[in-house]
């Protein structure tokens, strides 16, 4: 949409005049989709935010596949005192959301509080795809989980993620937690999430030049990550991993010393799995 045709919306516009002006001020346009609005918010206070686990296609997460922003302020009315944030802010005390449960426990209603971006993230429903993000810049909503090493620092996160997203993950994940959603979709809690086996790599092998271009596509259904045709069985088939997909389990697996057969046979048992986990639910 051009800056024309929103500029008769934006609340708290003043005197600007053109996108560059308010680009140049460190403003930012944003949406309020209650009243079909728009606001000039300080750049400052505004936080990419994931919404969907369907936003991110790949492990990385990616600032221009994220739709929102949140608004994250820690200063006071004060503090704020001829910013845009606090006639945003007023805009809503006259909505009555200060008097919401949410926001009226709260020192200062519109404070989220200081949230540590985590590096890896991972999803509360699971349903064919699984994915463990590795994520620099943003904050997540209530269908993600934070995770938070314990000993942070001692490994290399970008080891931890590889392990997380090679297909042995999926075996435990499948194996312990519970279809008890929609659809067949598995319910990942917190606690399964801590409980998850993990395979500490403490050095990357000739494969390593996989490495960015496995963070960065398109991460599929376990049954194209896996080479299987679902609508077919399981056993039937000759795994098929893709190849950046096969490289970097072929890490995971030569660190346990899996033989050939046994790495096929964790292909077959994941997919089988999740078919299975996904036709119980069509049929009840």
């Amino acid at each position: 949409m051009k800056f024309s045709e929103i500029k008769p919306k934006i609340k708290n516009l003043g005197n600007f005049k053109s996108l560059k002006e308010i680009k140049k001020a460190g403003l930012r346009i944003v949406y309020n989709r209650k009243d079909d609005s728009y606001w000039l918010i300080e750049k400052e206070f505004l936080k990419p935010v994931i919404k969907s686990p369907r936003e991110c296609k790949s492990i990385l997460v990616k600032p221009e596949d994220l739709k929102y922003k949140v608004f994250m302020c820690h200063k006071s009315k004060k503090e704020l005192k001829g910013t845009k944030a606090l006639e945003y802010i007023k805009w809503g005390e006259k909505q009555g959301y200060h008097k919401r449960p949410t926001c009226v426990s709260r020192p200062r209603w519109w404070d989220l509080g200081r949230r540590k971006i985590s590096e890896i993230i991972c999803m509360m429903s699971i349903n064919d795809r699984h994915i463990w993000w590795k994520n620099e810049i943003s904050v997540v909503d209530a269908r993600l989980y934070d995770v938070f090493l314990k000993n942070e620092g001692k490994f290399d996160n970008d080891n931890i993620i590889i392990s997380l997203n090679s297909s042995l993950t999926p075996l435990f994940i499948e194996l312990g937690a519970r279809a008890n959603l929609g659809e067949g979709v598995l319910d990942f809690k917190v606690y399964e999430a801590s409980e998850v086996f993990l395979v500490i790599l403490k050095k990357l092998k000739s494969s390593e030049k996989y490495l960015q271009q496995f963070f960065h596509r398109e991460i599929k259904s376990i049954f194209e990550e896996l080479g299987f045709d679902k609508n077919k069985p399981i056993r039937e088939q000759e795994p098929s991993p893709l190849p950046d997909r096969k490289a970097l389990d072929d890490i995971v697996f030569d660190a346990l010393g899996l033989t050939e057969q046994e790495r096929k046979e964790v292909y077959w048992t994941v997919a089988e799995l999740v078919k299975n986990r996904l036709e119980k639910a069509k049929s009840v």
